[in-house]
């Protein structure tokens, strides 16, 4: 199962009532919002896991959530030098204000997270390109399923410094 599936899986139509319910925002918009999010998201995490630290700091946050704790203000440093990027793009490309999209990308990231430990749970030899390869694998995965045109262009200016 591909890291993709297994974050949808995590979600699930009972965590986009949940999200919506916690955004103030109704299920159409926060599903839209989700799909969105996800790509931009995993790119920004794949370009962050490339960074000096990185990996480690993504490590760190799999490690915790592993072990039953939480990611709390964490959303930065999984995201690094995006977070802003990763913000404004999911503003445009759902339409929700700034407040909800912030708050949707602080509650997808738990989800984000568990996946990846799953993922790397259930893949006991590393993928090529390790953590990043795919994250970034995943990322270019979502934004091919993901309505809004403004998803590539975003994940374009995230991903664009991967080699």
């Amino acid at each position: 199962m591909s890291l993709l599936d297994l974050v949808q899986q995590q979600i699930g139509p009972d965590g986009i009532q949940e999200i919506s319910r916690q955004i103030g925002a109704d299920p159409a918009a926060t599903e839209a919002a989700v799909q969105s999010a996800l790509p931009m998201m995993l790119g920004g995490m794949a370009n962050t896991a490339q960074q000096s630290g990185g990996e480690s700091a993504l490590q760190s946050a799999i490690s915790a959530i592993g072990g039953g704790g939480g990611i709390g203000g964490m959303l930065g440093s999984i995201l690094g030098q995006h977070h802003a990027t990763v913000q404004d793009g999911v503003q445009q490309a759902s339409g929700l204000d700034a407040g909800k999209a912030g708050k949707l990308l602080m509650l997808l990231a738990p989800f984000i997270i568990r996946a990846l430990a799953q993922h790397q749970a259930s893949n006991s030899a590393p993928q090529d390109g390790g953590l990043s390869g795919n994250l970034q694998q995943a990322a270019t995965e979502a934004a091919q399923t993901a309505s809004s045109p403004a998803v590539g262009g975003i994940l374009g200016k995230i991903l664009g410094g991967l080699s």
